[in-house]
């Protein structure tokens, strides 16, 4: 494959370039949840150029799942959707290396795996998860990227995690947020989680690139049904229990 003429469209791009193009190629992403936003976000990562993409959902595919998360067709029901995801990401990039995860990961099992890779993107839809994969990335330094969408709102947040004095996803929420709500009892507009998930492989590549670094910890905020765009800064919560 000419790698040169695939990602032309790339390094025609201002500020980027073949060598921003070879740097994707060397990095690895670790995606966890191949929802709505994992899968989407999982396409364009692979089809842009990423070298290793490390995806991890232990959930099963189910027909609600069908209009949003657009790498699952209707074959592929009661499927783990880590597996077929691997699947699909090698048609679409052959050169890329994917690997799969089917289960649910402990800590421990979390922080080796995110200690091997280049940046995180958090999919998940629980906070728990959530508050554990921040307090591991800001502990070991590791940038993290954090996609939500619920009805027609949508949020991105990216964490560089590489200062001491930079805040966290626990400086926003904590584990005493119980109730929190979450598409599946709330509803979701299909687009929006394409959307979402766009923004966050973008976000990644960003990162992993060095463009608009500087525009660290602060969340983007889409109300997709009004049109509506704001970004708010996170400021450090001196009470934080995992950046204080």
């Amino acid at each position: 494959m000419d790698n040169q003429l695939r990602y032309s469209s790339h390094t025609r791009l201002e500020d980027f370039g073949e060598q921003s193009q070879n740097t994707l190629l060397r990095s690895s992403v670790l995606i966890i949840g191949a929802g709505g936003l994992g899968s989407i976000a999982s396409i364009y990562l692979t089809t842009s150029g990423i070298g290793q993409i490390t995806v991890v959902d232990f959930d099963t595919i189910d027909e609600s799942n069908l209009p949003r998360q657009i790498l699952f067709k209707a074959d592929d029901l009661g499927k783990n959707k880590a597996l077929i995801t691997k699947k699909r990401l090698m048609e679409y990039n052959s050169e890329a290396i994917i690997n799969s995860i089917d289960k649910k990961l402990s800590e421990d099992e979390m922080k080796k795996l995110i200690s091997h890779v280049d940046i995180v993107i958090d999919a998940t839809d629980n906070l728990e998860s959530r508050l554990m994969i921040n307090k591991i990335c800001y502990n070991i330094k590791k940038p993290l990227i954090v996609g939500a969408a619920i009805r027609y709102e949508g949020h991105v947040l990216k964490l560089n995690n590489t200062k001491d004095h930079n805040s966290c996803l626990n400086c926003l929420y904590s584990s005493s947020d119980e109730n929190l709500e979450n598409c599946e009892g709330n509803g979701i507009m299909s687009p929006v989680a394409g959307m979402i998930g766009s923004m966050m492989a973008n976000e990644c590549i960003k990162t992993l690139i060095g463009i608009n670094n500087n525009k660290e910890n602060t969340i983007s905020i889409f109300d997709l049904k009004n049109n509506i765009y704001q970004r708010i800064n996170i400021p450090k919560n001196k009470k934080c229990s995992v950046c204080s």
